[in-house]
């Protein structure tokens, strides 16, 4: 799976450069998590990601998975087509999940989606968007519902 920021632009949406490659899980399995999961943004650095550790929301951390869906089936997309769908998916389910445009929040946007390594190797289509904090905050609270 693949990692990448969605960018904050005046009138367009943009994913951001450096996406990073990340390949399958071991027994071919991705790395995958429901909504609401809470999550921190260090466990994404990196070149790969395996695993992605859930943290009780009840505790410290500073991003959440807000939004998931699958790519449809066939050939790789390559990266832009997988960014420009981040874009159009993640950004609309963060104001129903949030309570807050994406413009106008104090959280940013992310997704991990599929490599052609696992796209072609584990099947993978999925694509999760996770919020997280600009300045580097944590929380003990959902960010579902909180306005920020």
């Amino acid at each position: 799976m693949k990692t990448a920021r969605i960018a904050r632009a005046a009138l367009a949406l943009v994913g951001a450069v450096g996406v990073t490659a990340s390949m399958a899980a071991c027994g071919g399995q991705v790395a995958s998590a429901d909504v609401g999961t809470c999550v921190n943004s260090s466990d994404f650095e990196g070149d790969e990601v395996t695993d992605i550790p859930e943290v009780d929301c009840s505790e410290e951390h500073d991003a959440q998975i807000f939004h998931k869906f699958d790519m449809d089936d066939g050939d790789f997309p390559g990266n832009d087509a997988i960014r420009s769908a981040a874009e159009e998916q993640c950004v609309p389910a963060f104001e129903e999940f949030v309570g807050t445009g994406y413009q106008e929040s104090s959280l940013d946007i992310s997704y991990i989606g599929p490599s052609e390594d696992t796209w072609d190797q584990a099947d993978d289509r999925e694509v999760l968007c996770f919020l997280y904090t600009m300045d580097g905050s944590t929380s003990t609270e959902s960010f579902e519902g909180s306005g920020l």
